[in-house]
């Protein structure tokens, strides 16, 4: 167009753009914050000053941490004059804005208390590092504390690491509540929670491990000298923390490791190759001299190997032991072939009866093994022109047309790796090493899970469903008496703790006839004149007519309306959800709605009663639109005082949030009861996004973290409280 510059046209198509989005409810915080950036990007200094606006009303209380972080890097950018066009006044701006927003995200962390993401670990690190650049108050202090003590155990990794990092706790404290978390990891529950909580720390310190500092030795130490039991029994969640380092950071803690054993050896030569080589021809013509003279048997010849066998040299400082199947005896593993085992690395030098310990844990761990082996064997044909790494296995031989096949090792069939891990490791480790095969997406370990003997968990449960969502039809099937069996113990242990809370959910009507409980304010009043004084001058009521309350009920006479966040975030409240609805739903008096949403709203009403059926129609994934799911819930509302709708979400609203509050508003006018449930972990512990939270709890509705059973006490005091 003539006679408009680029910076106005860019001005103008932005501004457009943002007044559409704000018409259709669509103004995010990932969207302010990308306007904010082009702005800065472009140059626009008066959208730039419109957008610090826009960020100051809509950031504080709306954006999630990742986001905060992202808008917090953009305003230091702008306050370094990294990007163009950024004015003085500008730059005062956005220095007051990044204040501001640190103290929003602070306020964010007790919410991630449940997160179970490792992005959020590392969100909940950076920040604390970013705000130890500007100030450390008591707030975040105290926040870390909080969450490594009542986190779920990834986050309680990651905010020890961090008070480490920010001289809050000392190194030897993290060694020593590593070590602890060693010793405490005796059970399946156990095992798990220590996975997750060296998880968070690697994700935060990693550093520290690599290094091996001196302040880690408790951890060192506990690895090294445990029983070769206790040790083996560990050994897959302790592999599975250490994964979260990269292969060289692996690579870098076994060789610092290998120096704290003096187990490394000296790779160098004691002198100038060819002297070695003109040694080797010397010692091989004495040999040969004293094969002609009789005396050989006083030395011993190196042994030739087959053709593709890895030579495995014995540990210079540690009885190189031979390791037996589980329960055959008891193996004698040192602690160098620990560390092997443990990380994954350098595990060709292990003794020839440990290695199927590593195979089996490669084959859970993504065949790491395989890489690290294809690596090697890259190097070694000369990748980089440079020798071969010690102890790394090679090819197995042959020539460059037989390489051509592939040169990487087999794998035994899952069947197979199943009952290696019986053998190596026992039953009930075999059990949970498959479950965590299947919550890594193994669909191929599902078949070998025992409906009769598979422990149930929410969490296999969660996993179960989610790979049976991308199946066929005839394997869902094959899978139907394991989810079934899961999903009737859980029900049934669950309907255990809930029954008693609803029990009572009646009409109570007046009668004379003995067999319900006894109406005591109505007898009372029934019978005041019946009244004497007795001789020590009490007043007692003599009951000549005692009223009672009758047990029958009326169907149907409240509603309770379940919306249930099936976000990617949201599986393990889901299935509780689910559980909760088939339980609730039997109770006198209420009829149960249950509405899933994500971007899109499904109403799964006609399930409810089979929770099987139930949990494996809900789709679980997509974005977060809570307003909609509201929405559907006030047009299935009939009687709003007899209407309970409970929101079952994390509340990091995907739309504007101005629509999720007019939706409250509405509802709360209307006079429906309202109540928002944060999502829990599997422990129990809520992960929901604190500024969302504050605003509905201004707007009426209520927000707790509720598990099934206080939720059930909510609902049952709700009614009778109306029937009083």
């Amino acid at each position: 167009v003539r006679g408009v510059t680029a910076a106005q046209a860019a001005d103008g198509t932005l501004r457009e753009n943002h007044r559409r989005a704000a018409e259709a409810g669509r103004v995010t915080p990932a969207r302010v914050v990308a306007l904010l950036g082009a702005a800065a990007r472009c140059a626009l200094t008066d959208l730039l000053h419109d957008g610090l606006t826009e960020a100051e009303r809509v950031l504080p209380g709306a954006a999630a941490l990742p986001e905060l972080l992202d808008a917090l890097d953009l305003l230091e950018s702008i306050h370094r004059r990294h990007l163009p066009g950024t004015s003085e006044p500008v730059r005062i701006r956005a220095a007051r804005l990044a204040g501001l927003l640190l103290d929003a995200a602070v306020r964010l962390l007790p919410g991630l208390a449940g997160s179970d993401e490792t992005r959020d670990a590392v969100a909940v690190v950076t920040l604390a590092v970013r705000s130890a650049a500007d100030r450390l108050g008591l707030r975040l202090d105290g926040e870390l504390y909080a969450l490594s003590r009542s986190g779920s155990p990834l986050l309680q990794g990651a905010a020890q690491a961090a008070r480490v990092l920010l001289d809050l706790d000392g190194s030897d404290l993290l060694g020593t509540r590593l070590a602890g978390w060693v010793d405490t990891a005796t059970g399946p529950d156990g095992r798990r929670r220590l996975e997750r909580r060296l998880t968070g720390v690697l994700v935060a310190a990693g550093f520290l491990i690599e290094s091996a500092s001196t302040a880690l030795d408790p951890l060192f130490e506990r690895v090294e000298t445990m029983s070769d039991r206790g040790f083996l029994d560990r050994l897959y969640a302790l592999r599975g923390g250490f994964r979260a380092l990269t292969p060289q950071g692996r690579t870098r803690v076994l060789a610092a490791v290998s120096d704290r054993l003096g187990d490394r050896p000296d790779l160098r030569l004691p002198a100038p190759a060819a002297l070695v080589g003109r040694w080797a021809a010397a010692d091989g013509e004495g040999c040969t001299l004293l094969q002609e003279l009789g005396l050989a048997d006083l030395v011993s010849a190196p042994v030739a190997k087959d053709a593709g066998e890895t030579s495995v040299p014995t540990p210079r400082t540690e009885p190189s032991g031979a390791a037996t199947p589980h329960g055959a005896g008891a193996p004698r593993l040192g602690p160098a072939d620990r560390w092997r085992l443990l990380l994954g690395r350098d595990t060709a030098r292990l003794p020839a009866a440990l290695r199927p310990y590593a195979r089996a844990l490669d084959e859970l761990f993504d065949r790491e093994g395989e890489e690290a082996d294809e690596e090697s064997r890259q190097t070694e044909e000369g990748g980089d022109g440079g020798e071969p790494e010690p102890g790394a296995s090679g090819p197995s031989g042959g020539s460059d047309d037989d390489r051509t096949g592939g040169g990487a090792r087999s794998w035994p069939s899952v069947r197979h790796w199943a009952e290696d891990l019986r053998t190596l490791f026992g039953a009930e480790i075999r059990e949970e090493v498959l479950e965590r095969a299947v919550a890594d997406g193994r669909t191929d370990a599902i078949a070998l899970l025992d409906p009769a003997s598979a422990r149930p968990s929410v969490e296999l449960l969660s996993a179960v469903l989610t790979l049976a969502r991308g199946m066929p039809e005839q394997r869902v099937a094959s899978l139907r008496p394991l989810v079934k069996r899961l999903v009737e113990e859980l029900t049934r242990e669950l309907a255990t703790r809930l029954r008693p809370t609803l029990t009572g959910l009646t009409t109570p009507r007046p009668t004379r006839r003995p067999g319900g409980p006894l109406d005591l304010p109505r007898t009372l009043r029934a019978n005041l004149a019946h009244i004497r004084r007795r001789e020590d001058g009490r007043v007692e009521v003599v009951p000549e007519r005692p009223v009672f309350r009758t047990r029958t009920a009326r169907q149907n006479d409240w509603r309770l309306i379940l919306v249930v966040d099936v976000s990617a975030s949201m599986e393990t409240s889901v299935v509780w959800s689910a559980l909760t609805a088939a339980v609730v739903g039997g109770a006198p008096m209420l009829s149960t709605h249950f509405l899933t949403f994500s971007t899109q709203v499904a109403d799964l009403t006609g399930l409810v009663a089979d929770p099987l059926s139930l949990l494996l129609e809900v789709e679980v994934g997509g974005g977060t639109h809570i307003a909609a799911g509201l929405a559907h819930a006030r047009s299935l509302v009939k009687v709003p005082d007899r209407t309970l709708v409970v929101v079952v979400s994390d509340f990091e609203e995907g739309a504007a949030v101005d629509g999720l509050l007019a939706e409250v508003r509405a509802l709360v006018s209307a006079g429906v009861r309202l109540l928002g449930c944060a999502a829990l972990d599997g422990g129990g512990t809520p992960r929901y996004s604190v500024p969302v939270t504050r605003r509905l709890v201004a707007a009426g509705m209520p927000v707790a973290a509720l598990g099934p059973l206080s939720l059930a006490r909510w609902v049952g005091a709700q009614v009778r409280g109306a029937a009083r």
